[in-house]
């Protein structure tokens, strides 16, 4: 239980971090950037503190990582405001964790209360680095679809001439559309090469449980390159790119929450 109560701290500076953003949104209260930013370094570390415990050492056994459905759900969450943080620090970011920090709290408290094992012991150099280049390039498409909605928020308050709350909250449209797309470069250049470093490791799609997982992250990375071009070619922005990240971005969650899913929960209890 002691990984719970590393947990729960953490879950809850999430929340309060979130909530204390939004009153900036609302405009119930002053941007407190630096109490903002000192909430989510705490609730990373003691976010870390848990990942330590339960996922890589602790109780997936000796130094195992645990890749259960939901122990992998936190670790993406770490990740992601380990990004947010980073970025935060040259870019206005910090209206993400309004809608990425309630998500993160909520996958945290659930693996630390479901208690779920699947550990995965001494892993080959290329599987590590396709774990690791997946990882990353799902926390980053999960951070631009975030960025999509407000951005699609934003668009559709200018339009109707909607200049107060969110719009006053929120950058310039042209800086949170760049944010958006330098997001995208990122992920894809991440997810582009996940595919190369784990591909040679693929013996057998079926037998590997890996077909619906390839297929999904294809579709998903072909959505992505058509949204380049399409920004390239005809400067889609706005509404569009939103709806053409969020398609992407639900494929790839697909790909491996999906899949993982069906596996581990699903199958796993019919047996």
């Amino acid at each position: 239980m002691s990984d719970l109560f590393v947990a729960l701290p953490a879950v809850g500076l999430y929340l309060f971090t979130a909530f204390r953003q939004w009153q900036t949104i609302a405009g119930h209260q002053p941007a407190n950037r630096g109490l903002v930013l000192t909430t989510t370094m705490i609730a990373a570390l003691l976010h870390l503190g848990y990942l330590s415990f339960d996922a890589i050492t602790g109780r997936a056994g000796g130094h195992a990582i645990n890749f259960a459905f939901m122990e992998v759900g936190s670790l993406i969450g770490w990740v992601i405001t380990l990004l947010l943080l980073f970025s935060s620090w040259k870019k206005p970011v910090e209206n993400l964790f309004v809608g990425l920090f309630p998500m993160t709290a909520v996958v945290l408290l659930v693996a630390a209360l479901a208690d779920q094992h699947n550990p995965l012991g001494h892993l080959s150099y290329s599987l590590a680095w396709h774990i690791l280049l997946s990882i990353l390039a799902y926390s980053v498409f999960v951070i631009a679809a975030v960025q999509s909605i407000l951005l699609f928020l934003q668009d559709k308050h200018l339009r109707q001439h909607k200049t107060h709350g969110l719009i006053r909250a929120l950058p310039p449209l042209q800086i949170m559309d760049a944010l958006l797309f330098e997001m995208i470069w990122l992920g894809m250049i991440l997810l582009t090469l996940a595919f190369a470093v784990g591909w040679p490791g693929v013996v057998s799609l079926k037998e590997q449980h890996l077909v619906h997982k390839v297929v999904f992250a294809s579709i998903g990375w072909m959505v992505f390159a058509m949204l380049l071009i399409g920004r390239y070619r005809f400067g889609w922005r706005g509404a569009v790119a939103s709806r053409w990240t969020l398609t992407g971005t639900s494929f790839l969650i697909l790909s491996y929450f999906g899949s993982k899913f069906v596996l581990e929960v699903l199958i796993a209890r019919a047996n």
